[in-house]
């Protein structure tokens, strides 16, 4: 089965600009104004590239907020949620994190929670999730190794699962 994974537009909880506060890392936290462009440019990207169209496809998606509009924004109308797409609850500090992923390493966590997607993956052909989900998959993979560990914003990856 291939699937096609991808990351999340840009959200209040990814904003650098609000560490420390409610916002940063919030599973409500809205898309910014310029996520809200990605994942409507995802839209447009998808159908022209893809063959996809949004108002028909049944697509993947977290539970956390900023999946759900990403998807919305990009014209999704049959949108399924499935908690095993949320993101990695790892328990590392912000800097650990980001020493481990500059150093092309991921939290343990990330592994298993892919392993726990790819026992039972969802079916729909689109997921829509998160950074070290999408890092996860793809280490327990072997495949985009190539590619930035975290996928940039509304990033597609094209994963063939077993």
């Amino acid at each position: 089965m291939s699937v096609l994974v991808i990351r999340h537009a840009l959200s209040e909880a990814n904003n650098r600009n609000n560490i420390g506060t409610l916002a940063f890392a919030s599973m409500e936290a809205a898309l910014m104004e310029l996520g809200v462009r990605q994942a409507e440019a995802l839209g447009a990207k998808l159908t022209a590239e893809y063959s996809v169209d949004p108002a028909t496809t049944t697509i993947a998606v977290s539970n956390l907020r900023r999946t759900q509009e990403t998807a919305q924004k990009a014209g999704f109308k049959i949108v399924n949620r499935y908690a095993v797409l949320n993101e990695v609850s790892h328990g590392i500090t912000l800097p650990h994190l980001r020493g481990l992923l500059d150093q092309n390493f991921l939290p343990v966590e990330a592994l298993t929670a892919a392993e726990d997607i790819l026992a039972a993956p969802p079916t729909e052909p689109i997921w829509i999730t998160h950074g070290l989900v999408i890092a996860g998959l793809c280490n327990v993979l072997n495949i985009h190794q190539e590619k930035k560990l975290i996928p940039k914003f509304c990033e597609i990856r094209e994963l063939d699962l077993p």
